[in-house]
């Protein structure tokens, strides 16, 4: 296993996903664009009003927490988004079938929200801790009718909240590994086509140059998903500038795991057995840089990251690597 020298942040991959409940298959491309928000099917913004916040016992940056989860049960999800800051981003990781989801804005997630939990009797349980730092860290709970048919209520995520001026400007979230391992095979066998087998489509020349952009809080890269065997050259621009460092990252996974496995796996003290990084590359805002490394015959999956809170913003994969 490499040495992870961005390691301590990313290996506190403290946390994160609560809504991922919310899994009756959202819509996401295998590499995700800063820009390509899940947008979906609009509904009526429910007219009645939130049920009384109780969060006077709390911590402020708590309080902000909890009051969004509490109308966000209510069915009061304009009233949630406006505890959200305009420029917010939420990072879904481990969430079936996809791994990775990624949304920004206000209104982006007033409609996530809409789309999620309009008639699912939806229910969101938060311990909110607040961090040194005035972050809100907390495991969490879901339920909603989807769930609940699968047979695999509440789903358990950890989560994380970071607060800004007084409202949530970033979320993370990430399934737990143990509601992993139920809800992925009841997800499997209720809707085959959410967990269709690997394939690639991708029949071009293979090629041995990678181009990773990192900018409006995640990253993308639009390039051949087929690399040459041998030595990959990764160049790493970094646009964004809300954090203080970043990362982009390879990793080789055994043939029985996948990006859902490996999301959800950033929980954990230390990189999961059935992985492999093979590459590493800090970069700081503002900075492009290029490294490389051997690449091998298989499928490498890369992953990039934002310090703070070392937790991941994107990802890109699977590749093939041929001859």
């Amino acid at each position: 296993m490499k040495t992870w020298s961005f390691t301590t942040l990313i290996i506190l991959l403290l946390l994160v996903l609560s809504l991922a409940g919310c899994a009756a298959p959202a819509t996401t491309t295998t590499a995700p664009e800063p820009t390509a928000v899940i947008e979906p099917t609009a509904v009526p913004i429910p007219t009645e009003p939130p049920v009384e916040e109780v969060t006077t016992d709390l911590e402020p940056e708590a309080a902000v927490v909890q009051a969004m989860v509490e109308r966000a049960n209510a069915g009061d999800f304009a009233g949630a988004a406006e505890l959200v800051s305009e420029d917010f981003k939420a990072y879904f990781l481990g969430m079936p079938p996809t791994g990775f989801e990624f949304y920004e804005g206000q209104a982006t997630w007033q409609k996530f929200l809409e789309d999620c939990c309009t008639g699912q009797n939806f229910e969101w349980e938060v311990i909110p801790y607040v961090t040194p730092q005035g972050n809100v860290m907390s495991e969490s709970k879901t339920w909603m009718d989807f769930t609940r048919e699968l047979g695999v209520a509440p789903n358990d995520w950890h989560e994380f909240f970071m607060i800004e001026d007084g409202k949530i400007s970033a979320y993370w979230s990430v399934i737990t590994e143990d509601a992993l391992a139920e809800f992925k095979p009841a997800l499997c066998a209720a809707l085959p086509e959410a967990c269709p087998e690997l394939v690639m489509t991708d029949t071009g020349d293979p090629v041995s140059e990678v181009t990773v952009t990192i900018e409006n809080g995640t990253c993308a890269y639009d390039g051949p998903m087929v690399l040459q065997v041998g030595e990959v050259s990764v160049t790493s621009e970094v646009k964004d500038d809300t954090g203080e460092k970043y990362a982009v990252s390879f990793f080789t996974l055994e043939p029985d795991h996948d990006f859902v496995d490996l999301m959800a796996s950033t929980y954990n003290a230390g990189p999961p057995s059935w992985s492999d990084m093979v590459f590493f590359d800090e970069v700081f805002p503002g900075e492009t840089a290029t490294k490389s490394f051997p690449a091998k015959e298989g499928y490498l999956y890369m992953v990039c990251w934002a310090n703070p809170p070392g937790l991941p913003i994107g990802q890109a994969g699977p590749f093939e690597v041929r001859p």
